[in-house]
């Protein structure tokens, strides 16, 4: 009778190509992953790999039934999920994906408070672009994304929650050339070097936006989400950057940057949750989500 172990077997020989990888990976021995596929193609009387010198090859049948039998496992991955999260409320592992643009203004302020609220849950936060984050997420390499929906592509079997949508200016430093002229254009605009927290996808609103002057969005000079590596280039240079105004208010306040008067310029950062449709929502999850909103609800 066809295994779910089985399963798991083939699906690791045919991701790492070799009986002797799969099997660390596996944690079983060898030969004990050799029986093992010896007695599925037995069951299923087809054979599933080739095998020569340079290692296992699925063969077209086991290309054809790879993707059924990864949804299976997944299915099946998620129904072990939510039998434990009716075991456990305020323990268990969080995996978070988080977008670059919104990580320091959104995590900042949350993380301390949820560790101290609840020690016993552990969060594991992995930074990445709206479409890897997504596809880690349709792989259940995440429970839960934090991240500005604007740049995702396919939103299909996806449940967005908007958490907060906070303006996003250009700012450059005090005594920018361009810093009094009313009314900059892109093609002034792009005469300076442009810094970004985050990639912008062509289908972004921004990315559309910048794209006018030329039908190509500018050159990011500066790819970073360190924002205070951001900062100190703003400060030092005749850079600009798009930013959501609460991550560089006290630089705003202090005068030390200032906001350009673009025309048509009304962007903003939407902090989402994202997560798969008719999926559960862990406790952990849910704890964390109250907390941001908390957290937002107080800027």
């Amino acid at each position: 009778m066809l295994t779910l172990k089985q399963l798991r077997h083939l699906q690791a020989v045919v991701r790492h190509g070799s009986i002797h990888r799969a099997a660390d990976t596996l944690h079983v021995t060898p030969p004990a992953l050799t029986r093992s596929l010896a007695i599925l193609e037995e069951e299923l009387g087809v054979q599933l790999f080739d095998r020569s010198k340079t290692g296992m090859h699925p063969t077209p049948f086991c290309d054809q039934i790879l993707a059924r039998c990864v949804k299976l496992l997944l299915d099946v991955d998620d129904l072990l999920r939510e039998a434990s999260l009716y075991r456990k409320v305020d323990t268990g592992r969080l995996n978070l994906g988080v977008g670059r643009g919104i990580r320091e203004i959104s995590l900042r302020p949350v993380l301390p408070e949820f560790i101290s609220l609840y020690p016993k849950i552990q969060i594991h936060i992995t930074e990445g672009s709206p479409e890897e984050l997504v596809k880690g997420l349709r792989n259940r390499q995440f429970d839960l994304l934090l991240a500005s929906f604007n740049g995702v592509n396919d939103s299909e079997g996806l449940r967005v929650q908007e958490l907060k949508s906070v303006p996003s200016p250009i700012f450059v430093r005090s005594g920018h050339p361009l810093q009094d002229k009313k009314g900059v254009s892109l093609l002034e605009l792009y005469e300076y070097p442009m810094l970004s927290a985050s990639q912008l996808a062509p289908n972004h609103p921004i990315s559309q936006y910048l794209a006018k002057p030329t039908g190509l969005p500018p050159e990011v000079h500066l790819l970073s989400s360190d924002y205070e590596l951001l900062k100190q280039t703003l400060l030092r240079t005749n850079a600009w950057l798009p930013a959501p105004v609460s991550q560089l208010s006290a630089e705003l306040r202090s005068g030390e940057l200032v906001i350009l008067d673009v025309p048509g310029w009304a962007f903003t950062a939407q902090i989402s949750t994202i997560e798969l449709s008719g999926r559960t929502r862990s406790p952990a999850a849910q704890h964390f989500i109250d907390l941001c909103m908390q957290s937002l609800d107080r800027w």
